[in-house]
């Protein structure tokens, strides 16, 4: 995987005669037509003054592509993003004339589980999309661009309206209407590029591939050895013991085990109380002047204005827009969980515009935020009645209580909740590094990969083994 670093202002492109003059009001198969004797291709205008944009573009291995499993590129793709400090967002390049088969809906699960800060966000590139397939479906009456994106909601059974640039990645040279089309439609990508709010990797999670799951498979059989052999001890000693320290020895290994329930809510809690920022979606504008739409369907001398609008499940913290080439936002109006807005055009101009919203995670999460309160409450309750009753019983028997016991009991109940951990079918971002060697290799782990595995965990843990 490769990092390319580009520094650019943003401009659009237009289309002059060789005498300078500007065309704009051919249809779109005599603009194919046209050759570098007839017209060349212009850069206008740097949008923001000419302020530079830096860029940092992260290259992964594609599916379907390569001799590795698709699971295992996603997984490693995932933990690469893990080394970032943060993401602005994945951009999944596919060829156009590929259907959306078994490998890309296996990649949009993955991505929609492992990055949900970031999939409504999600920015889909079509290449190998030509001005000659373009005019091929336009004398069929069809949109080519509209029947991609809808054979993608198809693929992915969702109705998410995500951002898909139409991308010509080897236009014809001689063709200077196939060149424009390519520049602007990078312009496109790199304006909505810039717009995306930068967010922590810190709370990405990585999903487990098939190879993982069977290295988990030995882990977890040494656990439940350990959790075994722990628990037939215990057990042992609260049968031989009196009733009163039997008591004692059940109470407090109760506490134990809502302790590890307590900790794990609070974990959830602290996540999802952090505000970390979450992408809900954006909406892209873009209406060339003279294209199919305009002169061929329709016939209109210019170009209407648009009206925007987006709903999401939770309340809107925050929305990034931008206008190019004359356009300009109206009438935005934001009411909790929905935005509405008109991108306005000049006459005879093109339109271009993006939105891009954000909430935060005490936003989107606020039920779950209030479940777990109760649900802290609730067991930090309960702990508190059973150290009662465990201070009451100490003090009855204070002699007899075995400290090595109470150990063994709190033992037991680290040894179940890792074994919940492992079972997960996702771990914190932050352990790849750590893990990645155990989970890439092919072989059987030994009994000491077993013993580093668990020490990543628990350190004391795993010198129980």
């Amino acid at each position: 995987m490769g990092v390319y670093q580009l520094s650019t202002a943003l401009q659009r492109y237009h289309l002059t005669d060789l005498s300078g003059n500007n065309i704009e009001k051919q249809p779109y198969s005599e603009l194919i037509d046209l050759t570098e004797d007839d017209a060349k291709v212009v850069a206008g205008t740097p949008e923001s003054n000419g302020r530079k944009i830096n860029y940092a573009f992260v290259d992964t291995p594609g599916l379907d592509d390569s001799d590795g499993n698709d699971m295992e590129i996603m997984a490693n793709i995932v933990g690469r993003v893990g080394e970032l400090d943060h993401l602005n967002a994945v951009i999944y390049v596919r060829n156009m004339n590929r259907p959306f088969g078994s490998s890309f809906t296996r990649f949009f699960d993955y991505i929609q589980r492992s990055m949900p800060t970031l999939c409504a966000g999600l920015i889909i590139v079509h290449s190998g999309f030509t001005v000659e397939k373009v005019e091929e479906f336009l004398l069929r009456k069809k949109d080519l661009a509209k029947l991609r994106q809808e054979a993608f909601k198809a693929a992915t059974k969702s109705n998410l309206d995500l951002s898909h640039f139409f991308m010509d990645n080897n236009p014809d040279q001689s063709s200077p209407f196939a060149i424009l089309q390519s520049l602007n439609e990078c312009f496109r990508l790199l304006n909505l590029l810039a717009l995306q709010k930068p967010q922590p990797t810190s709370c990405l999670k990585l999903l487990k591939t098939p190879n993982m799951f069977n290295v988990d498979v030995h882990i977890l059989y040494a656990l439940q050895c350990a959790h075994t052999k722990l628990k037939n001890g215990w057990e042992a000693q609260v049968a031989s013991a009196n009733e009163a320290r039997a008591n004692t020895l059940k109470v407090s290994r109760e506490m134990d085990r809502l302790s590890s329930v307590l900790e794990g809510y609070k974990q959830q809690l602290q996540e999802l109380q952090s505000g970390y920022i979450i992408n809900l979606g954006t909406r892209t504008v873009c209406a060339e002047y003279g294209f199919f739409k305009t002169f061929l369907l329709r016939g209109d001398l210019w170009v209407d204005d648009r009206e925007v609008e987006f709903d999401a499940d939770c309340a809107i913290a925050n929305v990034e827009k931008s206008a190019t080439g004359g356009c300009k936002w109206t009438n935005e109006r934001l009411r909790g969980t929905s935005w509405r807005a008109t991108l306005e055009a000049d006459i005879f101009r093109s339109i271009n515009g993006s939105v891009t919203f954000y909430t935060t995670s005490r936003l989107k999460y606020a039920r779950e935020i209030e479940i777990l309160k109760a649900a802290i409450a609730e067991a930090t309750q309960a702990r508190n009645f059973h150290a009662e009753a465990l201070q009451k019983a100490r003090e009855d028997v204070a002699n007899e209580v075995d400290a090595k016991v109470l150990r063994m009991g709190k033992n037991v109940e680290r040894c179940a909740a890792l074994i919940k951990t492992v079972k997960k079918e996702t771990f914190d971002m932050l352990l790849w590094p750590l893990l990645q060697h155990f989970y890439v290799s092919a072989r059987v782990p030994t009994r000491d990969d077993v013993y580093e595995f668990v020490k990543v965990y628990d350190p004391e843990l795993a010198g129980l083994l």
